[in-house]
C-alpha cells in the first residue's frame, strides 16, 4: 500500500530528504508538497472533493512556512474532521521546549527537530513508520 503524504515544507533540500527519508525506510508514498501555507490551505479545500484528491496518511510540517504561520496550519488541519485523527509530524529547526509544547496543545503527534546529520535525518522514516502504524 501506498502512503499518502502531505508534505509542507518549502526547502527543496528538505523536501529532497524527507522523500530519502522515505525511501531509505522501504516506505512506498505518493507525495503531495505544499510549498507555502497557502498551499495547504488548497490542499485542503480540494479534500475529498474528486477521486484523486485523497486525505493525507500522514502530515508532515514544517512550522517556519511562508504565507502562514505553522502552527495556524496545524490548527486548520486539525479542524479539519476528515483530519483531525491523521497523525502530525513537525519538522522544524527549533528545539525549544515553547515550540515543542505549543505543537502539541494544537494535536501534533510528535515533533521531529531538523538534524543536520543525513543519517539522523533518514530517522525520520522510520518515525513515520511508527505514527502510521499506532494510527
Amino acid at each position: 500500500m501506498k502512503l499518502n503524504v502531505l508534505l509542507a515544507e518549502d526547502n527543496q533540500g528538505d523536501v529532497f530528504l524527507v522523500r530519502e527519508a522515505l525511501r531509505a525506510n522501504s516506505i512506498e508514498s505518493e507525495m503531495h508538497v505544499a510549498t507555502d501555507g497557502l498551499d495547504v490551505e488548497r490542499y485542503l479545500k480540494m479534500l475529498g472533493a474528486t477521486p484523486d484528491a485523497r486525505y493525507p496518511d500522514v502530515f508532515l510540517l514544517d512550522l517556519n512556512l511562508p504565507k502562514s504561520d505553522g502552527y495556524d496550519i496545524l490548527n486548520g488541519f486539525r479542524s479539519h474532521p476528515e483530519c483531525a485523527k491523521v497523525p502530525v509530524i513537525i519538522i522544524s529547526s527549533s528545539d525549544a521546549p515553547r515550540d515543542r509544547q505549543r505543537a502539541e496543545l494544537l494535536g501534533a503527534t510528535t515533533y521531529f527537530r531538523k538534524p543536520s546529520d543525513l543519517a539522523e535525518f533518514l530517522l525520520l522514516g522510520e518515525l513515520v513508520k511508527q505514527v502510521v502504524a499506532t494510527r
